[in-house]
């Protein structure tokens, strides 16, 4: 398992905080698992509010809990997805 944390990315990566919303960055998961993704507004959480995600760029090329793709507040089995600890340039 990782050391990292959303505030302390692992090693070649920035943190979270700091991640552009306007074109797709590689996210690492705490996990490990490195894959192409943006933000991608147009969602609604759990209260039916607006809100924006982080969407996987390649299908299926995510971590399983994100269903269809994108990282949930609350997935299909009623969990959180695996979020994001780090992120980098698509090199």
């Amino acid at each position: 398992m990782s050391e990292s944390t959303p505030e302390i990315p692992p090693r070649g990566f920035k943190p979270m905080a700091d991640a552009p919303l306007d074109h797709a960055i590689i996210l690492k998961t705490w996990s490990g698992k490195s894959f192409p993704a943006r933000w991608r507004d147009g969602f609604l959480n759990s209260e039916e509010r607006d809100c924006g995600c982080w969407t996987a760029e390649e299908e299926g090329n995510h971590p399983a809990c994100w269903d269809d793709g994108v990282c949930w507040e609350s997935n299909a089995d009623g969990m959180h997805s695996e979020p994001a600890i780090g992120w980098k340039e698509v090199p």
